[in-house]
């Protein structure tokens, strides 16, 4: 059965938005598919269907088969919020980063633990800095590529806990996709942050990117191996949030 989970209608606003947008662009979708894959192309609408179930009043429920379809949204939204800072439209760069802590936000409704605390302090963080950007008193894109960055590492922690908790529940669909996502938000971070990647690194997140496909086609695996790349995957990720927080030398 698949598992569904209940956000805030001011994070579902934020799917509205970005559907208003998309549907000026392209037609609208007329019925409600599940998106797979990493990410949705700039400019996609994607319906998501009405429950049938009832629930409490200011909530609706999101399938996490379609949730995943956009797992790159963050990432979108920040790339659209720098270009805006640069050309100097800052009203539209603190709008896009709005967008993409919605979609950090929603990502943690589904998180528990430090990867929920890491999410949230993520969102006030960006939120915080949009509202800068928005007075026009942020004077450097590196303070955005620094929140970008932050964010990225604690989507890239949260979909690697994910991954292993549905890796133990032998939901492999689901593990491959989280699995992929977190290697996706790590490359993510480190690009924000001007890290060069190094070899072992890129070596790592591509092992876990392609363990994790197999996993959602149902391809066989070794389960050692599979179970080996996430746990790279997730030293990875915490290595890496550790240098981020450490003081410049």
């Amino acid at each position: 059965m698949r598992r569904m989970i209940s956000v805030t209608a001011l994070i579902v606003a934020v799917f509205a938005l970005l559907m208003i947008g998309a549907c000026a662009q392209e037609k609208k979708a007329e019925t409600a598919e599940p998106v797979s894959g990493q990410g949705t192309p700039a400019g996609d609408s994607t319906v998501i269907a009405a429950p049938t179930q009832q629930v409490a009043p200011g909530k609706v429920i999101v399938d996490e088969e379609i949730l995943i379809g956009f797992v790159d949204e963050p990432n979108h939204h920040f790339g659209l919020a720098r270009e805006s800072f640069l050309k100097k439209d800052y009203a539209k760069a603190s709008t896009e980063m709005l967008k993409g802590a919605g979609f950090v936000k929603l990502e943690a409704t589904r998180a528990t633990g430090d990867a929920q605390r890491m999410l949230s302090d993520a969102v006030i963080r960006l939120a915080e800095l949009a509202q800068d950007v928005k007075g026009g008193s942020v004077a450097s894109v590196d303070k955005l590529d620094a929140a970008f960055a932050h964010a990225e590492q604690a989507l890239a922690y949260h979909h690697e806990v994910k991954a292993q908790e549905y890796w133990k529940a032998e939901n492999h669909k689901s593990a491959g996709q989280d699995l992929k996502a977190a290697s996706m938000h790590l490359e993510n971070s480190m690009k924000y942050a001007g890290e060069k990647t190094e070899a072992d690194t890129k070596a790592i997140m591509k092992d876990a990117s392609d363990f994790g496909q197999k996993l959602i086609e149902g391809t066989a695996q070794a389960a050692d191996k599979t179970g080996k790349a996430m746990q790279n995957l997730g030293t990875k990720i915490e290595e890496w949030g550790k240098r981020m927080i450490a003081p410049k030398k």
